[in-house]
């Protein structure tokens, strides 16, 4: 990192200072490059190395002008790099918003601004093979301006990708207004500023939003295999850090990381089965334990119903922790019987009675699967309880009459 101190020598340099590295994006299908994400470098004669200029274009107390030049610059130099090396590949392109707002000033955007449409037609590269990626900033701009210069590149045929979900200005915002083709995901950044426990509940809602817009899912920073394991695990079809490579003067061959991933991708697929089998097999044994325990509630109508679940408290497993009863409408017809840790005594809340659970998902899953698939159980994914602070399912079991026993239980104890 490159602290202010420096600031004032390092964007002085001339052109031949600032250059393009690229760090490798690979394809989680096909286990190849194909694309590399472009990241400016400053040579520093003094020490004859490269340093990052992230620091630089994240500074608002710096030069904009001046660095808007240098974005250019090292811009250009990578479009010039991939048109003269003919390879066929994708230029992931960081766009920040703060300077894209500084472009679209009047009611009417002049196309001739966007430095990037200017490029393209220079080098004669195609559209298709460019990723603008909106990166994390703290934008202070008109988020309709800003659409509507991303709507252009969309036109012309840049994909677009968000960047840095998790953090800096409004990201929900961003991907309602634009609608990536890419999500991108900064593991380091996120597990810096959540929790484990919370840092992959977020990374789990992250990927299902990803799935439902269709967008494709990229994970970077991945430093370790475990980093990786987690990637694949989330459904991330697009993978890019350390552990595969730094950013290089270079292109590298497509090919040069296949076989690692391929090795880690036959890893990961046995033991997320074993995982996912060892999960299948708990949530059926526990299933049937409850089976037993519960078909004597079937005999019983809805003046008994309260009696009998009381009576049955004492023998249900120690990992319940609450248990009542709804009607086909979702109108809780018994007292909530619970207990804050497993194999406690059990306690009972009559003020819950008449709750309405039928827009709840579980609830309303429950009803489709019995009607589908002729099923008396449904069991939930493991959520995160915030009051209890641990990992829950909810079962759902069928009675006779259609009335619905809901039950929590302490996943993590199963």
């Amino acid at each position: 990192m490159l602290y202010s101190q420096d600031t004032s020598n390092i964007l002085s340099y001339g052109e031949n200072y600032y250059q393009p590295h690229y760090q490798p994006i690979l394809e989680v299908t096909n286990c190849n490059i194909v694309g590399y994400e472009v990241l400016g470098r400053f040579y520093s004669p003094e020490k004859n190395e490269y340093r990052s200029l992230g620091y630089q274009f994240h500074n608002p107390e710096l030069d904009t002008i001046r660095l808007i030049q240098i974005d250019r610059l090292i811009r250009e130099k990578a479009i010039r790099h991939l048109k003269d090396t003919g390879l066929r590949t994708k230029l992931f392109l960081n766009m920040m918003p703060n300077f894209l707002s500084m472009i679209h000033t009047g009611d009417v955007l002049d196309l001739k601004r966007l430095h990037v449409l200017n490029l393209i037609e220079k080098y004669e590269i195609s559209p298709a093979d460019v990723v603008l990626e909106i990166t994390e900033d703290k934008f202070d701009g008109s988020i309709e301006k800003l659409l509507s210069i991303v709507n252009v590149f969309k036109d012309y045929g840049f994909k677009i990708a968000v960047d840095d979900l998790g953090v800096g200005f409004s990201n929900l915002e961003r991907i309602g207004y634009i609608h990536p083709d890419i999500m991108k995901v900064d593991i380091k950044i996120m597990r810096e500023s959540l929790n484990r426990r919370s840092f992959k509940n977020v990374l789990s809602a992250i990927a299902d939003m990803s799935q439902k817009l269709g967008s494709d899912l990229l994970f970077e920073g991945i430093e370790t295999e475990e980093e990786l394991h987690l990637a694949l695990s989330m459904g991330a079809n697009l993978l890019q850090g350390f552990y595969f490579s730094r950013p290089q003067v270079e292109f590298q061959d497509k090919k040069q990381f296949n076989r690692t991933l391929r090795d880690t991708l036959e890893k990961f697929s046995g033991l997320r089965f074993m995982e996912l089998l060892e999960e299948f097999q708990k949530g059926q044994a526990v299933i049937d334990a409850l089976g037993e325990k519960l078909e004597a509630l079937r005999h019983n109508g809805k003046e008994d119903l309260p009696v009998v679940l009381h009576l049955m408290l004492p023998n249900l497993p120690s990992e319940i922790l609450s248990v009542f009863a709804c009607d086909i409408f979702g109108y809780q017809i018994t007292p909530t019987y619970f207990r804050s840790h497993p194999g406690e005594d059990w306690d009972s809340d009559l003020t819950e009675i008449g709750n309405n659970y039928a827009w709840r998902p579980f609830f309303i899953r429950h009803k489709a699967k019995v009607v589908q698939n002729h099923a008396k159980w449904t069991v939930t994914e493991p959520v995160y309880d915030m009051d209890l602070h641990k990992q829950v399912v909810i079962f759902t079991y069928t009675l006779r009459d259609n009335y619905i026993l809901v039950i929590k239980m302490d996943w993590e104890r199963v």
